[in-house]
């Protein structure tokens, strides 16, 4: 990363590196950068600008930052707000997670980054330091532009001869030729920060500018200038033509410092599907294993598992103490593009996961010619095997292992990742009763989902019974959809029964569903009608209905909005669950006694009619 503030600077930006763009395929993101900024007539520069192109890792997960900040003129630390701005945006968002999604990262890196600079204070004097700036920031990230912006620099869009303003000015006129900035990072402790998505061409061209710069040029000017441009532009042609939009608003009178900074799209994702799949199938899947057989130097010791979506081999190598599994996607995959990315996301998000409940899962060598996993030995039996061990588990039992589930998906939730596929043979128990999570093959990263170079998935992740509804019928999933899947476990582990009846996919018909206050054309829910726990154990406590219930509404809207929730009522209930169960329907709330009741009661009128 390079950033610039200094007066006649003549290589800015350097730092995106034109030649860390060209490895990339067709289908990869290309971009160009170069920029400049002076003093112009004044005797500081108050602006800063920054850029980076990351390795092709995190050119994936992050993308490419391009940012320009100006210094407000009046405080008296203007130039220092503007400089760090910058920089420290460009490295914190790169050491968010890399399963964030970029609107979350940035929008946590910013409100951060403006907390500091509002509370800096001379430690002398106790006085106030002003670090007021503006900031517009630019994150291309696979066929999209994110836009987060606060002041009055600007973000234009140059694309076929025409010229966009994408930002709004946060300036409020006073007179004809006098205006006051209105946002500004470091002038609040309450950041409002414009957000926005921009669709991103091969050919386009982002013009990040100072106000000194776009207030006195106008567009048909910038456009007959970048008009100029050969198409895949070097670092040096972009700089030089930002220098010339800077010496062009200094020749129209522009008295303040003038800054500009270029970015052009050379090439971006494509969603052509034979490309997507050449990447994923680069390595062969290996054919079904027996004992005694090796791949790697990992020698096959059992085979733990073998279905049609893939196979678990226990196996040992030569340089490592312990045992581990290999996971091996089944040949009867190998044309199935959305379950391959899967698998290959699976070891790129158990790489970054690091939770004692989460079983560690890494990808096989890098020199393999082989498409496996290695993962951390598990001793022990599924949930499910545990569930047929124990029908019928006191609910201090079933409590711990919930909470350690829960232990286990927040660090997910953490991550801005969605398991998508919880059930109970994909949760291990080993000896000692500790709890992990097994397989997440499915699960939804918010940071991958943004991209387009991504195999489109057309049917819900997940097994039928588990599978949230909006999640079953959408396609949605967010983390209440996981704990919707974890509620209906919990049902199950007490009492070996689902809380709704078994479905079909047949059973489900079309009905409206509101997702993120959207009505969507779906199908009909109405067949999850709770079945009161009770029916089927009679000594559980009464209140226990209500959790599950709420746990398990089909209506997101109704449902528990938490896992600390879930956690905290299987503990002790709130007091208005308790009167919201106490205000049921006996029929509701106690069904068994109710019909018992009902058919006691006929037979005291037919015997009254018999003896009388």
């Amino acid at each position: 990363m390079e950033t610039d503030n200094k007066a006649d600077t003549k290589q800015a930006a350097q730092a995106a590196n034109a030649t860390q763009s060209t490895p990339f395929t067709q289908a990869k993101l290309q971009v160009f950068l170069g920029g400049y900024s002076s003093a112009g007539i004044k005797a500081t520069n108050e602006d800063a600008f920054a850029s980076l192109v990351p390795k092709e890792a995190e050119l994936t997960a992050k993308g490419v930052v391009a940012v320009i900040a100006d210094g407000v003129s009046s405080a008296n630390k203007a130039a220092d707000a503007a400089q760090l701005s910058v920089t420290q945006f460009i490295n914190d968002y790169y050491a968010t997670p890399q399963t964030w999604s970029t609107q979350k990262s940035a929008s946590k890196v910013l409100s951060s980054l403006n907390q500091w600079l509002y509370a800096q204070t001379d430690a002398v004097s106790g006085y106030t330091l002003q670090w007021l700036t503006t900031f517009s920031a630019l994150i291309v990230k696979s066929s999209t532009g994110y836009i987060f912006h606060v002041g009055d620099t600007r973000i234009s869009q140059y694309r076929q001869d025409e010229l966009e303003v994408l930002t709004k000015d946060h300036q409020q006129k006073q007179g004809p030729s006098h205006s006051v900035l209105t946002r500004a990072l470091g002038a609040d402790h309450r950041l409002q920060v414009d957000v926005q998505q921009v669709a991103v061409r091969a050919g386009d061209i982002f013009v990040l500018t100072c106000d000194g710069v776009h207030e006195y040029l106008s567009a048909q000017l910038i456009k007959k200038q970048l008009s100029q441009l050969t198409q895949s532009p070097s670092t040096l042609a972009l700089e030089q033509m930002a220098k010339l939009l800077t010496e062009l608003a200094i020749e129209n009178g522009s008295k303040d410092n003038v800054s500009c900074l270029l970015v052009y799209i050379g090439g971006t994702p494509n969603r052509a599907l034979v490309e997507i799949e050449r990447e994923l199938l680069n390595k062969a899947i290996p054919p079904a294993l027996s004992i005694g057989n090796s791949i790697d130097n990992y020698e096959i010791c059992k085979v733990i598992h073998a279905s049609i979506r893939s196979h678990l081999y226990l196996a040992k190598h030569p340089d490592e103490v312990e045992p581990c599994v290999l996971k091996v996607p089944s040949q009867n995959l190998a044309d199935d593009s959305s379950y391959l990315q899967g698998f290959i996301r699976e070891a790129w998000l158990g790489e970054r996961l690091n939770n004692s409940h989460v079983m560690k899962i890494k990808r096989g060598s890098d020199k393999s010619r082989f498409l496996y996993h290695v993962c951390e030995y598990i001793e022990g039996q599924t949930l499910g095997q545990w569930m047929f061990d124990n029908p019928k588990p006191n609910l201090a039992q079933v409590r711990d292992i919930i909470e350690q589930i829960i232990i286990a998906l927040r660090s997910f939730q953490r991550l801005e990742v969605i398991h998508r596929d919880l059930k109970p043979d994909n949760i291990m128990i080993d000896a000692y009763g500790k709890v992990f999570l097994i397989d997440y093959g499915t699960a939804l990263i918010a940071s991958l989902a943004e991209n387009n170079d991504v195999v489109t998935e057309t049917v819900p992740q997940g097994t039928l019974n588990y599978i949230a509804p909006e999640t079953l019928l959408t396609l949605h999933a967010d983390h209440q959809s996981d704990l919707f899947s974890l509620g209906v476990i919990t049902y199950e582990m007490l009492c070996g029964e689902l809380p709704f009846k078994p479905m079909q996919r047949a059973d489900i018909n079309c009905h409206n569903y509101t997702i993120n206050n959207k009505q969507t054309r779906v199908e009909n829910y109405s067949q999850w009608q709770y079945r009161s726990i009770r029916q089927f154990r009679s000594d559980l406590p009464f209140w226990l209905d209500m959790v599950l219930s709420k746990a398990t509404q089909a209506d997101p809207k109704l449902r528990l909005q938490a896992f600390s929730e879930l956690k905290a009522d299987l503990r002790k209930p709130t007091a208005s669950a308790l009167e919201e169960y106490k205000s049921q329907p006996i029929l509701q709330r106690n069904p068994v006694l109710f019909w018992q009741g009902v058919t006691a009661f006929f037979f005291i009128l037919w015997l009254s009619a018999v003896l009388f």
